[in-house]
């Protein structure tokens, strides 16, 4: 299972050794637990830490924007922490990279997240 964190009033989703690669075969079972956990949180504010996570596949891209949109219908936020340079190039390859600020630790999002929120 994907680790659910509460850090100050945000919710961090960790991504640990298991998700080193976020593709379809890992990930499909843990899908619904983070749509209901974005649909549910509040404030509606979001880390996704990819600090550990090494290989991204279009399927986590699709949860990704599907839990963005979801953040967004109630005035929340997602940001991403330690996106590996192979996996920012995929993003940018996409043309999707700016949807999301990223910063290079959960701390520096966490921190970010605590300016959004007040």
């Amino acid at each position: 299972m994907v680790n659910i964190l509460r850090q100050s009033e945000i919710t961090v989703l960790e991504f640990g050794e298991r998700y080193s690669s976020l593709i379809e075969k890992k990930l499909s079972k843990d899908a619904q637990q983070i749509i209901g956990t974005v649909k549910s949180v509040g404030p509606p504010l979001v880390v996704f830490d990819l600090t550990q996570v090494q290989l991204i596949d279009s399927y986590f891209i699709r949860l990704l924007v599907r839990t963005w949109k979801l953040i967004k219908k109630r005035d929340g936020n997602i940001v991403l922490a330690g996106v590996n340079p192979e996996c920012l190039k995929l993003l940018e390859r996409l043309k999707i990279e700016s949807l999301w600020e990223r910063f290079p630790t959960r701390r520096k999002a966490i921190n970010a997240m605590k300016n959004i929120e007040k």
